[in-house]
């Protein structure tokens, strides 16, 4: 194709004929991303693009605000809530020039890693039909996977970027707290949430972060790094024995020393180590618990006189924080906490740990979903550090899973780099 219109012209009529089957996109900006692509193309045949991601097709989770454009949290009595400005991150990548296509859909309120979503269709898994898509940023990473978006915009409270970039057979970061700023995000847990990127593999995802990333100063969470300098690829790495605190399938297991067996003959030193027996689950259900009473708060309104508004799920968890007492709280705030030692002992003194992003593939989607989803991922949020998801090969009969590489703070780029590394080991170079 020769320029970002007629790319966007073909995304547009695809999601035309396909999205009423897959439930990807719940609202498409055409004349908006018309309007951004013929821009991209002037600047372009000038040779004056804004940045590395000018022209990129973006695809926004749909509770992030883009000006003009519903911002539902997937919630369906929220349809009529439209966005009076951009969500800081949007407007610094609508700034750099990416082409925003439109919200893409979420598990309701962000609260679930299915994606299945009564008011807006369960989302599809397009590569692996009649299988979850993860969530909750689930239409994220399946825009992706379907070819129809560059980049996405997720959220992360426990695993929410990484889920669904695992179960999509793609790649995502979850970013140092405050990395990105959540301004014009709807919350779910404050002390846990980040917004994050997905795109087909690591490499964009390297050319995105710094673009998406800065200061904002009116988000009390935000902190500066600076993602500007290069870094070294990580070479001291770190990665248990045998599973620990999660029931592990054992076809995910095998790929995952197959993937540390790639990163070994790539010239890393990869320690292994005998982990603690742990109870990531008792860590996990704290975090459910602060997540409950915290919406309480932002559906306070709907708690009391419409609670038949709000999906099962998110309402049997709500009704359970609320008969929680403020000693429930401070315990489990308390819980939640162990989970930072805990993840520094696993990384020791290595630069990166090294774990799968997900217990198991995804599963189909009338099947009931496994507890212990994100049980590998939800230390990350807890610590607030850095950690991606790029995802390992894939032989017959086998689903997409993903390797999960942590670092310390500040270190996304780092995490970045092994990622990329790993996937030209395996892969090849991006395309």
């Amino acid at each position: 194709m020769s320029g970002v219109v007629d790319r966007v012209e073909a995304v547009l009529a695809d999601v035309a004929a396909r999205n009423a089957g897959l439930a990807i996109f719940i609202h498409v900006d055409e004349a908006g991303a018309l309007a951004a692509a013929r821009a991209s193309d002037v600047r372009r045949a000038a040779a004056r693009p804004l940045s590395a991601i000018d022209g990129k097709l973006l695809a926004v989770k749909d509770n992030i605000d883009v000006a003009g454009l519903p911002t539902t949290g997937g919630l369906g009595f929220m349809r009529g809530r439209i966005a009076k400005r951009d969500a800081f991150v949007v407007a610094r990548l609508r700034a750099a020039g990416a082409v925003i296509l439109g919200k893409v859909n979420m598990h309701a309120a962000a609260f679930g890693a299915t994606n299945r979503n009564a008011d807006f269709g369960d989302c599809a898994n397009p590569a692996h039909p009649g299988y979850v898509a993860g969530g909750s940023s689930g239409g994220s990473a399946a825009a992706i996977a379907a070819g129809w978006a560059d980049l996405a915009l997720g959220t992360d409270t426990m695993g929410s970027v990484r889920v669904p970039a695992s179960y999509c057979g793609v790649a995502g970061i979850k970013p140092s707290a405050g990395a990105i700023s959540c301004g014009g995000v709807l919350p779910l847990c404050a002390r846990l949430d980040h917004v994050g990127l997905l795109a087909r593999d690591a490499h964009a995802l390297v050319s995105a972060l710094p673009l998406a990333a800065g200061f904002d100063a009116a988000d009390p969470a935000a902190r500066a790094f600076d993602f500007s300098a290069p870094v070294d690829l990580p070479r001291r790495l770190r990665a248990p024995r045998a599973a620990f605190g999660t029931d592990i399938a054992p076809g995910v297991w095998a790929r995952f020393e197959l993937a540390l067996e790639a990163l070994a003959s790539s010239g890393c030193a990869v320690e292994r180590f005998d982990a603690p027996v742990c109870d990531l689950g008792t860590v996990r259900r704290a975090g459910l618990l602060l997540t409950g009473a915290e919406l309480l708060v932002t559906f306070e309104r709907e708690w009391p006189a419409a609670r038949d508004q709000l999906p099962a799920d998110m309402a049997g968890v709500m009704a359970w924080a609320d008969g929680k007492s403020a000693r429930d709280a401070a315990r489990a705030s308390t819980m939640i906490a162990t989970g930072v030692p805990l993840l520094r002992s696993l990384q020791g003194t290595a630069e990166c740990l090294l774990l799968p992003t997900t217990p198991h593939e995804p599963f189909k989607m009338e099947t009931p979903a496994p507890a212990n989803q994100a049980d590998l991922t939800v230390l990350p949020n807890i610590a607030g550090v850095p950690a991606v998801s790029v995802p390992m090969p894939a032989r017959a009969g086998e689903r997409s899973a993903g390797l999960q590489i942590i670092a310390w703070p500040g270190r996304d780029l780092a995490a970045l780099a092994l990622a990329q590394a790993y996937e030209y080991a395996v892969f090849g170079p991006p395309a």
